[in-house]
């Protein structure tokens, strides 16, 4: 596979003046540099907002010795501006050094030297605009048709077609090419003075193929329906009870509540719960929690595109990699990148991720999951006298340093003597994370996944989340009344 012509600046020659640089005064440094291209459609109430489409050529040198890190950006790529550019990274990490306390070491790794392509059914650079239009104006329309109480809808397509190329000082040189799509749906629908809304999305690595699977074909009429359906439903009584939560729900406690207490930057700057507790029982024996996105998940699904949080190598260079994070409900390790691994004495594992090249890579999630067990849904629901199922998440708010979360659920039915009853709205749990790790009763036997888009330290990264359904006891309710 050949480098683009734009990143072809980056031989062999300039890798040596760099190093040459470098000598005796950082101990190391990195170079990401990409091409990309992409589009942003916005479409609200069947008219447009935003028609864009972008070409970048930009590049992230870092820098680091002893503890302290420089960071320099560039839009203009070529081999002076690069050179003049990482002599200002060098300046910055050495200040940053004088100043920080935390003095540590980067362990140096072998070189990894790769390619990496991801192929596509239909390219999205092949499509053109108008098609892409097409496609977001079929969804505005099924859903805006679907139903006279729908009051409003917004239809957003994002897409993305990127050469990146990694190098560092330890010897890598890493080179990929891939490509990206995700269309978000989200409607609201009016009736007697009531607003309710719901909101779907698909999202995966690959080409145009994305847009045409029968998950992306409904999502407006999705949309639609639920908002509809939910104007009906009743509010909860708030109070205790048996819960039941669905894939979606189930993902987004495994990384809203407890995701984000396991990112070792977290850990290292006394925010998270789970500090020192590696090797310690803090869930249900029979919890297993992984991290893992590599690629290659996306046949497990049946999708003809990688899931959207996976990546080949993260930002750092490191292989993306399976992490067993609980295993049998003992806290087995966390997320980390290269400062983090190297201040704490362990390998990095590959969740070192940047929004984009000239971005500081931090400690993120990638595809965060709950294992299954053998539970059928029907046999939790029989074996409840009073309870609620939850279906799909809308918004919540956790704080990883004290485990306490509040999140409001899309959907929820009340459960009375064993049977799905009625259709409920704005029904919000809360609770302490390590509490309801530990109130689990019964693991699904079936997995499914979310597309999402995570935020922290101003910067998004494409993840998923999910896991099976799952019933937890004793869970605190509210709702509106």
């Amino acid at each position: 596979m050949e480098v683009v012509d734009e990143l072809k600046l980056f031989d062999d020659q300039l890798i040596e003046k760099l190093n040459q640089l470098a000598a005796n005064k950082i101990e190391y440094w990195d170079i990401k540099s990409g091409v990309g291209i992409g589009t942003s459609l916005d479409f609200t109430d069947q008219k447009s907002k935003e028609v864009s489409s972008y070409e970048l050529i930009d590049c992230g040198i870092r820098t680091f010795v002893n503890g302290g890190w420089g960071f320099n950006t560039l839009q203009d790529i070529s081999k002076p501006s690069v050179i003049e550019g990482f002599k200002q990274a060098i300046k910055l990490a050495r200040l940053s050094e004088s100043l920080c306390k935390n003095k540590f070491k980067i362990k140096e790794r072998d070189a990894l030297i790769t390619n990496f392509k991801l192929e596509s059914k239909k390219n999205i650079e092949d499509i053109h605009v108008e098609e892409k239009i097409n496609q977001v104006k079929q969804q505005e329309k099924i859903a805006s048709k679907y139903s006279p109480k729908i009051k409003n809808t917004h239809t957003v397509y994002m897409d993305g077609y990127g050469s990146n190329l990694f190098i560092n000082s330890f010897g890598s040189v890493i080179y990929q090419e891939l490509s990206l799509i995700r269309l978000f749906s989200l409607v609201y629908a009016q009736e007697n003075g009531i607003l309710q809304r719901s909101v779907n999305s698909v999202g995966g690595l690959g080409g145009f193929e994305i847009i045409e699977t029968d998950q992306a074909k409904i999502l407006g009429s999705k949309s639609a329906k639920e908002a509809v359906e939910l104007l009906k439903a009743k509010s909860p009584v708030g109070g205790k009870f048996t819960v039941i939560m669905d894939p979606k729900f189930c993902g987004v406690l495994i990384h809203e509540a407890l995701g984000h207490a396991i990112e070792a930057d977290t850990v290292l700057n006394k925010e998270s719960i789970l500090e020192g507790k590696t090797g310690t029982q803090i869930a249900n024996v029979d919890v297993n929690i992984i991290d893992d996105p590599t690629m290659g998940q996306g046949k497990k699904y049946n999708l003809p595109y990688e899931l959207y949080g996976s990546y080949f190598v993260d930002d750092e260079g490191i292989p993306s990699q399976k992490t067993e994070i609980i295993k049998n409900g003992i806290l087995r390790n966390y997320l980390h990148n290269l400062e983090t691994s190297s201040r704490m004495g362990v390998s990095p594992n590959g969740h070192g991720r940047a929004s984009t090249n000239t971005s500081k890579p931090q400690v993120r999630m990638g595809i965060t999951f709950l294992e299954p067990k053998d539970w059928e849904l029907d046999e939790m629901i029989k074996d409840m006298k009073n309870g609620i199922l939850c279906e799909d998440f809308q918004y919540g708010y956790t704080d990883p340093s004290t485990g306490n979360f509040q999140f409001k659920c899309k959907i929820s039915y009340l459960i009375k003597n064993g049977e799905k009853t009625d259709l409920m709205r704005d029904v919000a749990l809360s609770g302490m994370t390590l509490e309801v790790l530990n109130k689990i009763s019964a693991i699904g036997n079936e997995i499914g996944l979310s597309d999402g888009t995570c935020g922290k330290g101003g910067q998004g990264v494409r993840v998923c989340d999910g896991g099976p359904y799952i019933r937890v006891e004793d869970v605190t309710v509210g709702g509106l009344n």
